[in-house]
């Protein structure tokens, strides 16, 4: 039992570890050696666990996708409007983007990666299926204006959610030209996620701005 428990401490060792070197360098720059000197293991004990570099590609995306989808089905069974819960499920995955280096690095690999075999490993369509699916709940209950097209609302919101997560390295940018108002460095992705669904909210919903 003892030997089982380490074991598998060693193995989500290794996951972190190859999470922030995928989130760093990607996955073709990226080596078995920097991921085990990083979970500080021998080579042997990282092929113990993992056979080839794919392999722990396919650790870190799985681990990624149970983690933001576990996320959005909480989400997903609130009793509340649906176009609510859209925007919670929006919010959610950029808090996870900015703040879970395996998330973050799995939404990176499912970019770099093809792998048309098994496509519960791309976060963004699995998010994107939470999404349309909530949407079309709206459509049902009233939250989506009439007309709307769920499809493009689901995928506005999550090009929402990708595109944010890139913002807080443009906001400490210096001030552009014509401006007055310096950029913030702490603004946040969410912030940005926030004043956007502000400006498209009323293209989108009957619901007032919460």
């Amino acid at each position: 039992m003892v030997r089982q428990e380490r074991s598998e401490r060693t193995r989500r060792n290794l996951i972190r570890a190859a999470s922030t070197v995928f989130d760093q360098s990607g996955y073709e720059r990226a080596t078995l050696s920097a991921i085990s000197e990083r979970a500080q293991v021998t080579k042997g004990a990282l092929f113990f666990h993992f056979a080839a570099k794919s392999d722990l590609a396919r650790a870190v995306q799985t681990q990624a996708c149970a983690t933001s989808g576990a996320a959005l089905g909480r989400l997903a069974r609130r009793e509340t409007p649906a176009f609510e819960i859209a925007t919670a499920m929006a919010h959610t995955l950029v808090r996870l983007l900015e703040t879970d280096m395996t998330v973050r690095a799995g939404a990176r690999l499912a970019q770099e990666i093809r792998t048309p075999d098994d496509p519960s490993l791309h976060c963004h369509a699995n998010w994107l299926g939470a999404l349309h699916g909530v949407m079309g709940r709206a459509r049902k209950d009233g939250s989506l204006l009439p007309g709307v097209d769920v499809r493009a609302a689901a995928v506005l919101i999550l090009a929402m959610v990708t595109g944010t997560t890139t913002l807080p390295h443009l906001a400490a940018a210096p001030t552009a030209p014509h401006t007055s108002a310096p950029r913030s460095s702490e603004e946040t992705g969410d912030l940005w996620l926030t004043r956007m669904l502000h400006l498209t909210r009323p293209a989108l919903s009957t619901l007032p701005p919460s």
